[in-house]
């Protein structure tokens, strides 16, 4: 199962997707990992902020920009009790993206006496895309060996076969030429689920909803791509355009993120209220508002 976790601001409206795509790949890494989507939200509101219009405190801080936390902690997706995804502050002695470490150390996931956590450590050999295992290691320490910035987990779909080093990520602007920062990672022995960058997502027409079942077709940054299907419908609160119903994106339009009717701006299919507004960098594509 592969999650991919997308965001974006557009010019006339805020737009968030939560996308997950299975292809089968649940096997644990070598530091006890397992690459699993999360039913339900996990991106941070446009504005940063951790509600969403109806008094949900799920988003404490947002992600990708790493705003919203105090001095030593950095902001990570996890888990909540109702089985959904927020964001939380953590801390931690370093940031496995920033690598804050001091010279000559790499900052990383190691698991020791069950607990898993971020820790500076030696620095691993193994370049991005490369082959990987866990490094030998004393007191019971257990991490990778890749370098720094990277983590080892089975390789994506078509890039090869076992365990490769790949790049951790807040945001899809630090992927550089590895594609989107939208792949989940769960870890034995701790609440936070780092990224990795994965992929892009497939593309699609979210007014032909060609997408394979159960996933529809939804908007995103990089324009409309398959995603697991939502329920909410029109004017319900939300934080992904796929917690809505196909057909549907959560936009804002002033007053909270909602889910609103797709349409075509200037053709088919039009809003039977409001009007159509484009949403940038899905062209041909805009949402109903009132």
């Amino acid at each position: 199962m592969r999650a991919y976790r997308l965001f974006v601001l557009t010019g006339t409206l805020a737009l968030a997707l939560w996308a997950a795509s299975c292809n089968g790949d649940n096997d644990p890494g070598p530091g006890g990992t397992s690459d699993a989507g999360v039913d339900g939200g996990s991106l941070p509101r446009p504005d940063g902020g951790g509600t969403d219009g109806g008094g949900s405190q799920d988003f404490a801080c947002n992600v990708a920009r790493q705003e919203g936390c105090a001095e030593g902690q950095s902001c990570h997706f996890a888990d909540l009790a109702d089985g959904g995804t927020g964001s939380r502050c953590f801390e931690a002695e370093c940031d496995v993206v920033a690598q804050d470490c001091a010279e000559g150390q790499r900052c990383t996931y190691a698991t020791e006496d069950g607990v898993t956590r971020r820790r500076c450590v030696a620095p691993g050999t193994v370049g991005e895309g490369a082959p990987c295992t866990l490094a030998p290691s004393e007191g019971g320490l257990a991490y990778d060996t890749c370098q720094q910035g990277l983590f080892c987990r089975q390789a994506p779909e078509g890039q090869g076969s076992g365990f490769t080093c790949q790049r951790l990520c807040h945001a899809t602007t630090q992927c550089g030429n590895s594609g989107e920062c939208n792949t989940v990672l769960r870890l034995e022995g701790t609440d936070e689920l780092p990224l990795l960058c994965g992929p892009p997502s497939p593309s699609c027409n979210p007014f032909g909803q060609d997408c394979t079942a159960p996933l529809s077709c939804y908007p995103s940054s990089s324009g409309p791509v398959c995603a697991g299907s939502g329920t909410r419908t029109e004017g319900q609160s939300c934080e992904f355009s796929n917690q809505c119903t196909p057909g549907s994106a959560c936009v804002n339009a002033g007053g909270g993120l909602t889910c609103r009717a797709l349409c075509q701006p200037g053709g088919e299919p039009a809003c039977s209220s409001g009007s159509c507004r484009a949403l940038d960098g899905n062209p041909g594509v805009g949402a109903c508002v009132p």
